[in-house]
């Protein structure tokens, strides 16, 4: 082994030594009340630090992952809610499975970073039929599987556990966010079973008014027209997330009534789950499962994180993490990261059904 190898290998232990340290010290990580909420007496140190708070309560506590659950295996179902991409998110998250899952209990795996239709996909590699290659190729994972999400499935796969691809096939979600709900009728029938059996969807209460509330936001950020009349909600992208926030709650309760004897950690997006709304609400539904909602919160001044009531309304447990860079700065900036975030895709939305007819079919 080179020098520059046993150096890299040295700074890694020495990062990783420091990460447990942080989070061993239990004594020292504890909470105060100030007239704006609650603060943590450490700080937060960089991107991959975090600090998981049990906020049931009302009295918030520190957990302290290296000594106990926090009464996580009091519930059928975990939902960790993420931003997409922190690493601090995503260590917590490993964290957090580990310790369940050291506990001895049999917890799945669910996951809204695999589509349904490539579940054959994730049951073949889980069964040591196929590698990691075709599974991340094949099995459409996102970018950052590797990095972010890899530790965990590989912790089912040791423990002989369940992964489950929960969420709706992007093309279907697509299609549903650009031309509506009547996408679904040229769903092919061999599909369907992709995708929930039901949709709750109202057009009114906290879930309906936040979505539509943020896409309004989204929608005057990028329009050269700051007339609020003008703009919107967008029925057809609210429609489009309940189809996922079904999909996802469906694929849990067959999770858990496949496999009785089970608890359950679900990944997604935070705003799938916050306030137990969106895939939380759904689940409920469906069936008696008890549900925990882990909130990620990215603290303003890291020096001195701290939250307030208004956040500990929106999980169970808070999940505090150092904030990430801020984006784009300039409108210019701006402009060119709007066209990458929201730029088409391209799906057929016909599903092959325009192609049949021309085929005379």
């Amino acid at each position: 082994m080179n020098k520059l190898c046993t150096a890299c290998i040295a700074i890694t232990f020495t990062f990783l030594s420091a990460c447990s340290s942080q989070h061993n010290s239990s004594p020292s990580q504890k909470l105060v009340a100030t007239k704006a909420g609650w603060q943590l007496t450490r700080p937060l140190v960089n991107l991959y630090d975090y600090e998981l708070i049990d906020v049931r309560s009302g009295k918030p506590v520190v957990v302290d992952l290296s000594f106990n659950n926090g009464g996580l295996l009091d519930y059928d179902v975990v939902f960790i809610g993420e931003n997409h991409g922190h690493p601090g998110n995503h260590l917590a998250q490993a964290a957090i499975y580990h310790r369940m899952l050291d506990s001895g209990e049999k917890v799945i795996l669910s996951m809204e970073q695999f589509e349904r239709d490539v579940q054959p996909i994730v049951d073949d590699y889980l069964a040591g039929k196929i590698g990691e290659w075709p599974l991340r190729h094949f099995g459409r994972a996102w970018e950052n599987y590797k990095s972010s999400y890899r530790p965990l499935v590989e912790m089912a796969k040791q423990h002989d556990l369940p992964v489950i691809a929960a969420n709706a096939p992007k093309d279907i979600v697509v299609c549903i966010g650009r031309e509506g709900l009547s996408v679904l009728d040229k769903v092919p029938a061999q599909r369907k079973n992709q995708i929930a059996s039901s949709f709750y969807m109202p057009e009114e209460g906290a879930y309906f008014e936040k979505f539509t509330g943020l896409m309004n936001k989204k929608l005057k950020s990028i329009s050269s027209d700051n007339d609020p009349k003008r703009v919107k909600p967008n029925l057809n992208s609210y429609h489009a997330q309940v189809v996922r926030d079904d999909t996802m709650a469906e694929s849990i309760d067959k999770a858990l009534a496949a496999h009785p004897e089970h608890k359950l950690v679900h990944l997604n997006g935070h705003f799938h789950s916050a306030s137990g709304l969106g895939t939380v609400e759904r689940l409920k539904l469906r069936g008696n499962s008890k549900t925990a909602v882990i909130q990620p919160v990215m603290v303003s001044d890291a020096n001195s994180p701290s939250f307030n009531d208004k956040d500990i309304e929106t999980g169970d447990y808070l999940l505090l993490i150092y904030a990430l860079p801020e984006q784009v700065k300039t409108a210019k900036n701006r402009k060119v990261w709007m066209k990458n975030v929201y730029k088409r895709s391209e799906h057929d939305c016909s599903f092959g059904n325009n192609h049949a007819k021309s085929q005379g079919a």
